[in-house]
């Protein structure tokens, strides 16, 4: 049986004996003879490239298709049979193809496929990841298939399948597409290539024979070498079999070290450094010491620790004894020791490339370079091997040694102190023959060319001279197949010949095919490789550098070549044990990829701290370089300063500021191409190190490189995070010859400069002791191409950098907000919460959202203010004051964070401010005069009847002026001069040099001399300045203003306040709805206006305390009050007020007679100064108030605990804290405004000066609006000064008797029932009514009629809103609907028929209405059509004989003729001025309170907020109220109920707002208002056919707020039935407008001691008011005279309304104030009360008694 196939060697099993034939000569790859059964010798060369990378099998090739570029597909199968087999077939096929495979897919093999299929699985090339790696993808697209189908004869079964490759074994399909990206060889590919299990095993030998990671890495590629010979370079690429040294540490700890991790903490607790190595399974020291357990020390142990306490004792000896020993160095990677040339010995050499001395041979001297080594005088050199000399003594008759060292000779003359023969001056030493032998004696000739030797001219064809070292012995030729290249033999094989000479210049997406690099490339690099020649490495190196250090896919590029010899001697040694630093090689990389940048960084500290100040400051940074030229030879060492790492050109002081510790420099220029080609005509490279100190035993710490246009695999990873970066060593400045093609002295295509060199030092995070990581130098060279050398310039900057980690300032900085923030939210929620119980309302709305926002900008900006100042004073102080650097600033780009929230901080500080100024601006202001008239004695009397009319002495109105213009100049002081403020700070900063501290250096100076290097600006540092100066001199004035000139010179707020005691004018202020601030100015002499001599004396009786003080409490001194308002308080304050605010509406809304407004406005004046004058004076018990302290907690957070409900509150406020209604209370805000704009302006233009000038101008722009704008903005400061002197304060217009008669007489209608009218007997004795408007015209309407069929009394009021319209409507048509919901079946019929047949119908109704009442002739046949569809459909719906419910009518008339008027108002009318009566009539709304009376069945019906009031008589003569009706308004909670629950509960908080429906709708039922009740659809679609009138109208457009689920109204009544009792004496039905003034047990007492003609006599209640025995007197004289009167009035309605309008506090009615209301203008009248409507009805009681009688007989 067949069990393997590999070539040559077939293993047969026979009968127990087995035997191995020999190995046969054979392809690896044929054609398949089933699919191609004829082929060729030819068919089979195709096959060629698949053949060379398959393994030792025979593959049977189905289909090969070939591809460009070597690519091809192939389709393979093998005889195996096992899946381990397979796995060997693809361990070896990824050896012999030098390719990784990677699993794309793996297929489970379930019972279905396991007919077919033993295994399966798809592979994918490595660097063909479906992620992205940075490393080594390059999405290659290589792919292999492998199936291995099921074999039946090994189940003794043939197979039933047709497959000819099935039957003859072929199982192992192979698909494979070899379409690989990259090259499979180089070491970019080779280098990503798992470890091989041999070289893990050998790992693991030499582990176990005690080896380190990095000894065994290196026996392991010295045997490589061994193995590979001159292959070595590129076998040592393949990490298979050469590994990285981070896998080797990765496996030994991985498996050997863990037993060793104990020791290892024994020994660090010990301070005893030591490497532990496991071997035998104990634990050794490197030196192979083993370590004791973990065992109680031993005798063994012990003598260790003693040998230890000896070893210590005697080292301290020997340092107390020598003199000479300085403190070691702390270990540190990579630091070295600083040689130089001159430090060399005789017998060492400097080496160039590990910048060490090294030792010289034997019988060999230092050279007079003293970069190499040469013969001893008398020695000539032998050539041992390829990179070694052997020198030999020569003979002793020839004692001289030739030029070239390699032979001895005679001399002609004398012999030199070097051992070589001299000739005469003008002639040459001949010492070899034209053969080139050397002769027995040396000649003193010219060369002679035409002889035959064995030397050849050198390159200037001056002398002869022996051939180059790799040339043979035997001919100066280069014969094949060696290579000639640079002058020099090259053996074959050392390198590929094709070398990539191109020079990418990857900014301009060029290469360039370098002059420099054609000639020296293949010929340095062969020479570094070969005969390792430092000078060759070096120059690689450089051309490598010239290059960016980029690393590609080419191998052959001079990175590449360096990366190859890199790579080639990983088994020799490296200097100093860095390991990145190899033998004869430059060190250009931080190991062989990138990623290392973080542990050479940021890992170990320079040995070594920086001071600032005190007697250990130290802030030298000491740099030297090692220079080296284009051509790899060393020059000199060099100290570092700007002028040989920066081209710019500047003074030495300056220059020295750049190595100065903690000071950020930055230079930049620009230069001209034309003098950059001519002082650098060939690059210089630098190797830089930082001089750690040591004085004879100095040494080095190498600075890395960060070159950031170098490229890895296409990406500038320098470019890219720091865990990416890909440090390097050596740079330089300018290269001016790598862009030269074809000629060397040709003008550069390319010249490449460096664009910015930047050294940055970080410190070591908390650290106390100044220490830093290593420097880091980052270097951006710019692509210039040269196209005009004269006029072409490039710019370059040089810049030291200094930082620290910004992540823990950042998080407390971070956190401070954030804590600071959160209370601001709850301080900014308090002052909401004041805020909305200031204006009255306790509604959260958008309103409410907005306001918190505005809040929280100010509280939010005084966080970030005060979090930003707290930063920068941090960084000012510690970095400046600081003696060790613990501190470094942050870099401008860090500063980015600080900078947004000082934007921040300005920006809502910005809002606050405006926020407030607007506040300001919105100040409602009213000046209470309390002046009255004087001289009232001097009157004339006039006998006009018994009229006697007075006219008092004129108030003078300059003092409410003069007390309006002290409050406009006190507006904008401040406790600060701004202008001294500004100037001050200017001086600071400016002229004393206080702009100095905010330099980027440690220097706390405030004068730098003139030629000293000035650093830049620190943003935070300038901010810090700044802000602490402005603050300062803000805070020394504030101090100043309040303890010294406040006190001494000037107190402008205490001035307003005497002024105001002073003129007898108080001033109220209302900055909120419900809340402000009150000065009591009455005068304590009860008048100011008089003259000199009079206010001198009160002035000298106030200070000699013989009157009363100025409080407004009796003997008390408190004169400024903080006030909260109830909200009655406040509607009637608006009410007066309106006409006040309408002198500063348009003019063409006001009235065309000036002096009527003048009138107006005169008068609506004079009521508010009484009103107010009232309130102060407890004249309104309704308004009344209440004086108290505030609390501390109170005082603090600014907000009251206590609501005004029922009466206001007036809070003792002795700190006058008015003034935060103007800049003096607003300092804070004010200045810390100033400083954050100062302060912005300055960080953006970085100018002092600018920023104190746009800061000026912005306080003076700011100062105009506030004053400019306070009278433009409502306040009614300048109000009084308009009024002359007859009409002010003190002078009202006084209505005679007859006048106020006429008018509350004008609208009176009175109507007797006859008790029998022959038909029936009537309960009710008659009605009277009346009217007084308040609204022009009157939107109230009354209505009174007898229904004619069925004998009952309709009464009823209508309170129109929104217009008259609707209210007129229901008062001509409800009572119709009514009477004809009460009327049978039969009768319903014949007004029918009556209409069918054209007969005059019988009348329904008696109507009782006054002349003036209107009635619309134009709508009555709308009306009446609307009423015949009612009735008929009432005859559908009853039958005959039926009998009417009242209540039920009652109900359906109300609630059709509601529907009626939508509908009408849905379809129109042709007549246009219908169609806008019914749109008219259903936008407006009304109320209607009805009562139909029926004998003793009284039935009230009530929508809206009318009400009816029944009076009963009792036993004892008085009267009592009995209430039939309901409000339906928010006062009424069921009915609140009602309107929550029939909508949904997301409308819980906004149906209802501010009492009202929807926040607009005071009642809760009204007819038409069918924006309450329509969609907004149908609005719309009403409104765009109505007529262009109703346009107009805002009221018709406008939506209700959240407006959703309608209908939100109705005009359903509330139904209440009362039968009549005899003591029910009257029923009063009246508008709201009357139970606003009057209650309704008031209302009843006054009708029924009218209509009973007694008076009931109260007793006079004056308590809480300060009433003399002679203002006592008066008001029993006046009562008395007022009784005689009280029934002047026929009409019951009008005495009722009497009172209403004229009642005082003591229940009388007040002429004077009657007169006042009744003669208020229209404009003022509607602010005082509503229109009032009263129907008072009168019963019979003797025929309700007889009626009741009889119903219950």
């Amino acid at each position: 049986m067949l069990v393997g196939n590999k070539v040559g060697q077939v293993l047969l099993v026979q009968s127990g004996v087995a035997c191995v034939c020999g190995m046969s000569e054979s392809r690896r790859a044929t054609w398949c003879p089933f699919c191609h059964p004829q082929t060729s010798t030819d068919d089979l060369e195709l096959l060629h490239p698949l053949e060379a990378i398959l393994p030792e099998y025979e593959h049977s090739v189905c289909s090969y298709e070939s591809l460009d570029n070597g690519k091809f597909k192939a389709s393979i199968k093998l005889k195996i049979s096992a899946e381990e087999e397979v796995q060997l077939w693809l361990e070896a096929f990824q050896s012999r193809s030098k390719t990784t495979w990677r699993f794309l897919k793996t297929y489970k093999i379930t019972p279905e496929t396991a007919r077919t299929n033993k295994y399966r699985v798809d592979l994918r090339c490595l660097h063909g990841g479906s992620t992205y790696s940075s490393k080594r993808n390059t999405s290659c697209p290589a792919l292999l298939y492998l199936v291995l189908k099921k074999d039946h004869f090994s189940q003794k079964r043939r197979s039933r399948s047709c497959d000819p490759h099935t039957q003859n074994q072929l199982t192992f399909h192979i698909n494979f597409q070899h379409t690989h990206n990259h090259d499979m060889d180089c070491p970019v590919a080779l280098r990503h290539r798992p470890v091989s299990k041999e070289t893990v095993t050998k790992l693991e030998m030499l582990f176990e024979s005690g080896h380190s990671p990095s000894s065994a890495i290196r026996i392991l590629k010295r045997d490589l070498q061994e193995q590979m010979g001159e292959s070595y370079a590129f076998a040592s690429a393949d990490r298979s079999v050469c590994p990285d040294l981070s896998f080797c540490y990765r496996l030994y700890y991985k498996r050997f070290n863990k037993k060793c991790r104990k020791k290892k903490i024994q020994a660090e607790e010990m301070h005893i450094p030591a490497t532990f190595i496991l071997h035998d399974n104990e634990c050794y020291t490197e030196n192979l010491e083993l370590w004791p357990d973990d065992s109680p020390p031993t005798q063994d142990g012990a003598d260790l620790e003693l040998r230890l306490q000896n070893m210590f004792e005697d080292l301290l000896q020997k340092l107390r004894t020598n003199t000479t020993f300085q403190e070691p160095i702390k270990a540190m990677q990579y630091i070295i020791p600083f040689k130089e040339p001159q430090h060399c010995g005789p017998e060492e050499f400097y080496d160039i490339s590990a910048l060490n001395c090294a030792k010289c041979g034997s019988d060999q001297r230092q050279s007079s370079t003293g970069l190499s080594c040469v013969c001893k005088v008398g020695f000539f050199a032998l050539i041992a091997e390829k990179s070694t000399i052997l020198c030999q003594k020569c003979p002793a008759d020839k004692l001289a040694v030739t030029k070239d060292g390699f032979g001895c000779i005679r001399c002609p003359g004398s012999v030199s102190d070097e051992g070589f023969c001299t000739c005469p001056v003008g002639s040459v030493l001949v010492e070899r023959d034209l053969a080139g032998n050397i002769l027995e004696q040396a000649q003193c000739e010219m060369c002679n060319g035409s002889k035959p030797a064995s030397a050849a001219p050198n390159i200037n064809g001056d002398r002869c001279e022996r051939c180059q070292a790799s040339f043979t012995n035997t001919s100066c030729t280069c014969g094949s197949p060696g290579i000639l290249s640079g002058g020099l033999c090259f053996p074959p094989g050392s390198l590929p010949t094709n070398v990539n000479p191109s020079v990418n210049f990857a900014q301009l997406k060029i290469n360039v095919h370098s002059a420099w690099f054609v000639r020296n490339l293949y010929s340095s690099a062969a020479a570094c490789l070969v005969f390792s020649n430092v000078t060759a490495c070096q120059a690689l190196g450089n051309m490598c550098v010239l290059n960016m250090h980029t690393f590609s896919g080419v191998s052959t590029d001079a990175c590449g070549l360096f990366n190859t010899i890199f790579r080639s001697r990983a088994a020799l040694s490296s200097n100093y044990d860095i390991s990145y630093w190899r033998v004869n090689l430059p060190w250009l990389y931080y190991g062989e990829e990138p990623g290392l940048a973080v542990r050479v960084l940021q890992t170990n500290p320079v040995p070594f701290g920086f001071s600032f100040r005190g007697k250990d400051k130290f802030t030298a940074i000491n740099l030297v370089a090692a220079v080296y030229d284009v051509r790899g030879e060393f020059i000199r060492w060099e100290k570092i300063s700007p002028g040989n790492l920066q081209l710019c050109p500047d003074t030495t002081v300056r220059h020295a500021a750049a190595f100065h510790f903690g000071t950020s420099y930055q230079e930049s220029c620009t230069l001209s191409i034309k003098e950059l080609l001519t002082s650098h005509p060939e690059p210089l490279f630098y190797d830089v190190f930082m001089d750690l100190g040591g004085d004879e035993n100095k040494k080095l710490l190498p600075l890395p490189t960060l070159v950031n246009n170098q490229q890895y695999n296409g990406r500038f990873i320098n470019q890219e995070s720091m865990k990416n970066w890909y440090l390097s060593r050596r740079l330089f400045l300018v290269d001016a010859i790598s862009g030269r093609e074809k000629n060397l002295n040709a003008i550069p295509k390319v010249i490449r400069v460096i664009k910015s060199l930047t050294i940055k030092f970080q410190l070591v995070p908390r650290t106390q002791e100044g220490q830093v990581f290593p420097p880091l130098i980052s270097v951006t060279y710019n692509d210039v191409p040269v196209t005009d050398i004269d006029t072409q310039t490039v710019t370059t900057s040089f810049s030291v950098q200094y930082e620290m980690d910004q992540i823990e300032s950042n998080l407390k900085m971070n956190t401070a907000l954030g804590v600071l923030g959160g209370v601001a939210v709850l301080y900014s929620l308090l002052k909401t919460v004041s805020w909305k119980r200031r204006i009255g309302s306790s509604l959260i709305d958008a309103g409410t959202v907005f306001k918190f926002l505005l809040f929280y900008a100010g509280d939010l900006a005084n966080v970030f203010f005060a979090v930003t100042v707290g930063t920068g004073l941090y960084w000012l102080i510690f970095f400046k004051a600081q003696q060790f650097v613990s501190v470094l600033l942050p870099l401008p780009a860090q500063e980015e964070q600080f900078v947004t929230y000082i934007g921040c901080a300005f920006a809502l500080k910005g809002v606050q401010f405006l926020h407030k100024l607007t506040l300001q601006l919105s100040v409602d202001m009213f000046l209470i005069d309390w002046e009255r008239p004087r001289n009232q004695s001097a009157s004339r009397t006039s006998q006009a009847g018994s009229d006697v009319k007075r006219d008092p002495a004129p108030v003078s109105i300059w003092r409410t002026y003069f007390v309006a213009n002290e409050w406009n100049e006190i507006q904008t002081i401040r406790k600060i001069c701004p202008t001294f403020q500004i100037m001050a700070v200017l001086f600071f900063l400016e002229v004393l040099g206080f702009s100095n501290l905010a330099l980027r250096d440690p220097s706390p100076l405030l004068e730098r001399p003139p030629q000293a290097y000035t650093p830049s600006y620190s943003l935070i540092l300038r901010y810090a300045v700044t802000t602490a100066l402005w603050l300062c001199i803000g805070l020394l004035q504030v101090i100043f203003f309040s303890l010294f000139y406040e006190c001494f010179v000037e107190d402008k707020i205490r001035q307003f306040v005497d002024l105001c005691s002073i003129s007898n004018i108080s001033v109220l202020l209302l900055s909120h709805r419900c809340f402000g601030y009150y000065i009591h100015g009455r005068s304590v002499h009860g008048h100011a206006d008089t003259n000199m001599e009079e206010m001198n004396n009160n002035l000298k009786r106030e200070g000699e305390s013989l009157c009363g003080q100025r409080g407004l409490l009796p003997n008390t001194d408190t004169q400024t009050f903080q006030v909260a308002l109830t909200i009655p308080l406040r509607n009637q304050y608006d009410r007066i007020r309106e006409p006040l605010n309408r002198r500063y509406r348009p003019a063409r809304l006001l009235d065309t007679s000036s002096g009527n407004h003048f009138e107006q406005y005169t008068k609506a004046y004079n009521t508010m100064n009484h009103f107010l004058g009232a309130v102060i004076d407890h004249a309104h018990p309704a308004l009344d108030y209440i004086l108290r302290d505030k609390l501390m907690l109170e005082r603090v957070i600014g907000m009251e605990f206590l609501e005004p409900n029922d009466k206001s509150i007036f809070y003792n406020d002795e700190v006058h804290s008015f003034s935060d209604l103007l800049f003096y209370g607003n300092e804070a805000t004010l200045l810390i405004f100033d400083t954050l704009f100062f302060c912005v302006v300055d960080l953006g233009s970085q100018s002092f000066v600018l920023a104190a000038i746009l800061t000026h101008i912005q306080q003076m722009i700011f100062r105009f609006i506030r004053d400019q704008c306070l009278v433009s903005h409502g306040c009614d400061v300048s109000g009084p000064a308009e009024f002359t002197a007859s009409q002010s304060s003190g002078s009202f217009y006084i209505l005679t008797p007859p006048q106020v008669n006429s008018i509350l007489k004008a609208n009176e209608y009175s109507f007797k029932i006859p008790e029998f009218d022959g038909k029936n007997v009537s309960a009710v004795a008659g009605f009277e009514s009346n009217q007084l408007p308040a609204n022009a015209p009157i939107e109230d309407r009354r209505s009174a009629a007898t229904c004619l069929q069925t004998r009952g009394m309709l009464l009823g009021v209508f309170d129109g809103h929104a217009g008259c319209a609707c209210a007129q409507a229901l008062s001509e048509r409800l009572f119709y609907y009514i009477a004809v919901s009460l009327l049978p079946h039969d009768t319903l019929c014949e007004l029918e028929a009556a209409v069918e047949s054209g007969r005059a119908l019988s009348p329904i109704l008696q109507w009782h209405k006054h002349p003036n009442d209107y009635f619309s002739r134009e709508a009555q046949t709308l009306y009446f059509n609307s009423l015949r569809t009612y009735w008929q459909e009432l005859i559908d719906l009853t039958n005959p004989g039926e009998v009417p419910d009242t209540r039920e009518a009652l109900m359906n008339a109300f609630k059709r003729l509601d529907n009626d008027i939508s509908l009408e108002a849905q379809v129109g009318d042709p007549n246009a001025f219908l169609h806008y009566w019914v749109l008219r009539v259903a936008f407006s709304g009304a109320t209607a309170c009805v009562a139909h009376i029926d004998g003793p069945d009284l039935y009230l019906a009530n929508t809206g907020d009318a009400r009816a009031v029944l009076g009963v008589q009792e036993e004892d003569g008085s009267f009592t109220a009995h209430t039939l009706s309901n409000d339906h308004s928010a006062q009424n909670e069921s009915e609140v109920a009602r309107i929550r629950g029939e909508h949904p509960p997301s409308e819980k908080k906004t149906v209802i707002r501010q009492d009202r429906l929807l926040g607009l709708l005071m009642p809760f039922r009204a007819f038409g208002d069918v924006k309450f009740k329509w969609s907004i659809d149908l609005q719309k679609r009403v409104l765009e056919s109505g007529p262009d009138q109703l346009h107009e109208n805002e009221h018709t457009k406008f939506i209700p707020p959240n407006y959703h689920t309608p209908p939100y109204l109705t005009a359903e009544p509330e139904i209440t039935y009362h039968r009549l009792r005899p003591q029910d004496r009257f029923l009063v039905i009246g508008s709201d407008g009357l139970w606003e003034t009057l209650h309704r047990q008031e209302v009843v007492r006054v009708v029924g001691e009218y209509l009973t003609g007694v008076h009931q006599r109260q007793p006079l209640k004056v308590g809480g008011y300060r009433v003399t025995l002679g203002q006592m007197q008066g008001l029993l004289e006046e009562r008395k005279a007022r009784t005689s009167s009280a029934f002047e009035d026929q009409n019951s309605s009008t005495h009722l309304m009497r009172h209403a309008v004229g009642n005082n506090e003591f229940g009388t009615v007040d002429h004077e104030r009657l007169s006042k209301m009744l003669s208020l203008p229209e404009e003022l009248a509607r602010m005082y009360r509503d229109d009032i409507t009263i129907i008072i009805a009168q019963f019979n009681p003797h025929v309700i008694g007889a009626q009741r009688q009889g119903d219950q007989s």
